[in-house]
């Protein structure tokens, strides 16, 4: 689970640096916004997160809690980049880039518990039982 976590924050690190470039996001299939605000945004937010979680894949024990509220930013990311890919033009592709959120967020809320012992809503709310 460390290697995962610490992978999954690398991937963060790295779409954060891709997301400061619109051409290559447009060559995967997306349509950037025109000010390029929305493209920053979320391209410091994914590189501060992936550092967070590199760091915190060394101690899962005592930093579980970050790795979960993680798992729902990318649930929350899934259901927003759903939504711009689906409804406001963005298209499919960045759906099924969300659909990797998903996944990710979903091998934490299962992982972790059985990797630690302790129950979901523990890890959620930090408690130590």
């Amino acid at each position: 689970m460390k290697k995962f976590v610490f992978l999954s924050g690398l991937l963060n690190v790295l779409l954060g640096i891709l997301f400061t470039m619109p051409s290559v996001i447009r060559e995967a299939g997306v349509e950037p916004p025109d000010h390029p605000f929305w493209l920053l945004f979320p391209a410091v937010f994914l590189f501060s997160l992936g550092i967070i979680l590199m760091v915190s894949s060394r101690d899962l024990e005592n930093r579980s809690t970050i790795i979960f509220w993680d798992g729902m930013s990318r649930v929350a990311a899934f259901a927003g980049c759903g939504w711009f890919g689906l409804y406001a033009g963005m298209g499919l592709p960045l759906v099924l880039a969300a659909l990797g959120d998903l996944a990710i967020a979903l091998t934490y809320f299962i992982g972790l518990p059985r990797v630690l012992d302790r129950s979901f809503l523990n890890i959620l709310l930090d408690r130590r039982c």
